[in-house]
């Protein structure tokens, strides 16, 4: 549990201004994530493992330095840092510096800086928008720039629409590209994000970057909502992404409404959605525009993006033409540091405004208005618009959002309770097993649903208004897989190599393959195996261990193709996919087979990241010690 301690008195430390071995040192010096009203959130990285502690105290009136009457610490040692600060005071400055305490008594000191916390609901407020900070090799100090004209507008947050580095699982790209650029903006003012392809999904996304949850979040900031989405993910009507969206927007109470995600529904660019030199362009992603309806529905303002290096505006959009009442406007904000792109050489129906240059996006709001501003790496204006009130005040008399499930979970082996929850309280949802689609005569739920066999729920949620979409859940018995007996077992698993080019709708390819040598290896990572630089694979093959009897849910993703089969169970085939890929089973304690298939096609990016949850535990990386051969 983590404690914050209220000092009276100066902390005794030893502050050395450096430490005595100078190999010692910040990795990533210290930055702000995910601000609340009453706590915010320091992150650093040291080259040691070390005692993590922030001195902390609210700005004083002439004080004549920090007055450090607040210390928080994590007992135990490590070299990533995560300090969540809590109990603090709304619309409040702070300062704040780091203390690790090195191995041999001697400490790293950060230099003092300062945060606020976020501002009370009525309050007015400001925050700056980026995307695409991934390095630019012809323009390296790009995304440098763009965070250092944004932090003299002195916002109060960020939001980043993701992309910040060029490859997830590179931590210099992290370490020094990223963080490095932006530390003068991320020191003192906390960045909220959600990833982009670029990212992969990659573990250094998440150990340097603060997310509730994966893949979707929302947070409030004074009289406005934030809706954070990964686009890399499904999110078609009907998958757990729609539905989640769905039901946070239904749910929302927010006079402002912002979407946040990656890719763009609607995008003027020359080549990426249809190349416009030799023939037609879908004019955006099409995966992205399933969600349009829903920001239509349920009074988004403006849905910022990025993946396309440019800037562009919209016209207001309603029902796939503009307007100039009611309509959502739709912001590429991709110019914070990646290299720039063009637009089509014709104009796109929706488009307003467009400019090729490194950016970021600064809004003010206060109360009913809104003023937004495009400003460029050099500090100039040259876009803005004003907004004198929210799409919600058109937003009236909606059809209920379509009933979701309680559980991710698809998989039982004996019975399973479904519950099914509704945006609202006065919704009544139908729902049927049979597969059939549900109608008012259909059964009315009113407690948990107890399945004992392989089923289809089908439900609908009903009010005054009218008929929801209807949710669709597969679920499935299965049977437990017991526990195979071995002989004497070693550490580690078997591989199979092999070369060649892999088509990625070739599904039967793996049966085919002629491995050109084998070995061992302690457990996956693809760098363990001698290879060429691209168009190689490796066959895993072995038992992983289960510690417990129960279920597991194993998520996993490579660059580019990944293949996990337990027993005789496919549990998920990755195609050159940005994102987690999973799979559900029953276990029981002990050994099983392992069958692990990996493709790469990508010059010098080979990687595999693996995770289980394991009953009780929480979800970790899979470790080399649950290989055996």
């Amino acid at each position: 549990m983590q404690r914050v301690i209220f000092f009276l008195f100066t902390v005794s430390l030893s502050l050395a201004g450096s430490a005595q071995d100078a190999g010692s040192r910040f990795i990533v010096h210290p930055y702000l994530q995910h601000s609340t009203q009453s706590s915010i959130r320091v992150h650093w990285e040291t080259s040691d493992s070390c005692t993590t502690q922030v001195q902390y105290g609210a700005a004083k009136l002439n004080a004549g330095k920090p007055v450090w009457d607040k210390v928080f610490s994590i007992p135990g040692k490590r070299t990533m840092h995560h300090a969540l600060l809590e109990k603090l005071n709304p619309e409040t400055v702070y300062f704040y510096r780091v203390i690790s305490i090195l191995p041999g008594g001697d400490s790293l000191v950060s230099d003092v800086n300062t945060f606020q916390t976020s501002v009370k609901d009525s309050s007015a407020f400001a925050f700056a928008v980026f995307s695409d900070s991934q390095n630019d090799w012809k323009d390296p100090e790009a995304w440098k720039r763009v965070s250092t004209q944004a932090y003299k507008q002195r916002p109060n947050f960020a939001v980043h629409a993701g992309d910040l580095v060029d490859l997830g699982y590179m931590k210099d790209d992290w370490v020094n590209e990223f963080l490095g650029q932006g530390n003068l903006f991320m020191k003192t003012i906390p960045v909220f994000s959600i990833p982009g392809n670029h990212e992969h999904d990659a573990a250094y996304y998440y150990q340097y970057m603060y997310v509730p949850q994966p893949y979707f979040y929302s947070f409030k900031y004074g009289n406005a909502e934030f809706f954070m989405i990964d686009t890399d993910q499904y999110q078609e009507e009907g998958t757990d992404m729609y539905n989640a969206v769905e039901m946070a927007l239904a749910r929302s109470t927010a006079y402002w409404k912002f979407v946040v995600h990656h890719h763009p529904p609607f995008s003027s660019d020359d080549d990426d959605f249809g190349d416009t030199r030799y023939e037609a362009s879908e004019r955006g992603d099409t995966e992205a525009q399933s969600l349009v309806p829903l920001y239509e529905k349920y009074g988004v303002d403006i849905v910022f993006y990025g993946h396309i290096h440019s800037y562009e505006r919209t016209w207001p959009i309603l029902h796939n033409r503009t307007v100039n009442e009611n309509g959502v406007i739709y912001l590429t904000m991709g110019g914070s540091g990646g290299s720039l792109e063009n637009p089509a050489p014709t104009r796109s129906w929706f488009t307003n405004t467009l400019r090729t240059v490194h950016h970021f996006g600064y809004v003010t709001i206060n109360e009913n208005v809104l003023q937004f501003q495009a400003i460029d790496e050099n500090g100039s204006l040259f876009d803005q618009f004003v907004l004198n009130k929210s799409r919600k005040e058109h937003i009236k008399n909606l059809s209920p959002a379509a009933p979701v499930v309680n559980t991710s979970r698809r998989l039982f082996t004996d019975t399973m309770q479904v519950k099914l929850l509704a945006a609202n309280s006065d919704d009544v949802i139908y729902y049927t097993t049979d597969n059939t689609e549900p109608a008012q005569n259909s059964l009315q739920y009113s407690g948990n649903i107890l399945l004992n066999r392989s089923a289809t729920v089908k439900a609908a949620a009903f009010n005054a208004s009218g008929k929801s979409r209807v949710n669709t859940y597969y679920f499935k018995k299965e049977k437990l897989f017991r526990a195979v007996k071995t002989k004497k077992l070693s550490g580690g698993l078997q591989y199979g190599y092999f070369t060649g080019k892999i088509a990625d709708e070739d599904s039967t390819y793996f049966n085919k393959i002629r491995f050109e040598k084998s070995g061992t290896t302690p457990g996956i990572d693809p760098l363990n195996i001698p290879h060429q630089e691209q168009y190689w694979g490796a066959v895993f093959t072995g038992y992983i261990y289960a510690p417990v009897t129960g279920y597991y849910l194993f998520d996993g993703h490579a660059d580019h193709r990944l293949r996990l089969h337990i027993h005789d169970k496919l549990l998920f085939d990755e195609k050159n996919r940005d994102i987690n890929y999973s799979g559900e089973i029953y276990l029981e304690k002990g050994y099983h087979p392992v069958k692990i298939e990996y493709y790469n096609s990508r010059q010098n990016r080979a990687f595999i990241e693996l995770y289980y949850t394991v009953p009780g535990m929480e979800r970790k990386a899979v470790p080399d010690e649950a290989w055996w051969r």
